[in-house]
């Protein structure tokens, strides 16, 4: 499992150890991560690997590896924390520089065959309202045909401690 998450120390300690052992955990907390810089070497120089040496430099890698890509993201506005979306920016190498019509919209081709990947993100928020909810799954049902997942699942909830159910669901 690859997680990638914005909780705070204290929440994260509570999630991390519902984990399984072999998880890749990558956080704003401990790991560095420079913005992409928009140079498509991962689609071209580099198939699969940024040029940007930091903890996400091989983000395709992890997620193949991890099986399951599990987001955990507070809810700004419907979207992800800043954090969260440059983790999915430097997660272009995933895919092609091609690309194919997919429900009638032009998305990349897949660069690995992930068939049996799940993607999996949670949002957490107190205050977040009906439409932003409804913004954010409609983001992540985006993100997954973007990435080519076909298999994911969009959770709102208002608190680490339902963060916590979820993850042990899994």
């Amino acid at each position: 499992m690859l997680l990638v998450h914005d909780l705070n120390d204290k929440d994260s300690k509570e999630i991390i150890p519902l984990l399984p052992s072999e998880s890749k955990i990558l956080s704003r907390e401990i790991n560095n991560i420079k913005g992409c810089i928009g140079c498509f070497n991962c689609w071209i120089k580099t198939p699969g690997r940024c040029i940007i040496e930091d903890s996400y430099t091989e983000m395709p890698k992890y997620i193949l590896e991890g099986g399951t890509f599990v987001i955990i993201t507070q809810i700004k506005y419907g979207c992800y924390t800043s954090y969260v979306k440059n983790v999915i920016d430097r997660s272009i190498g995933f895919l092609l520089p091609f690309f194919q019509t997919v429900n009638g919209e032009l998305h990349h081709l897949p660069r690995y065959n992930n068939d049996n990947l799940k993607f999996i993100v949670i949002g957490y928020g107190d205050d977040v309202t009906s439409e932003e909810e409804q913004t954010f799954k409609d983001l992540i049902k985006g993100n997954a045909t973007n990435l080519c997942f076909s298999d994911y699942k969009a959770y709102v909830v208002k608190t680490p401690l339902d963060i916590k159910k979820i993850i042990k669901s899994l």
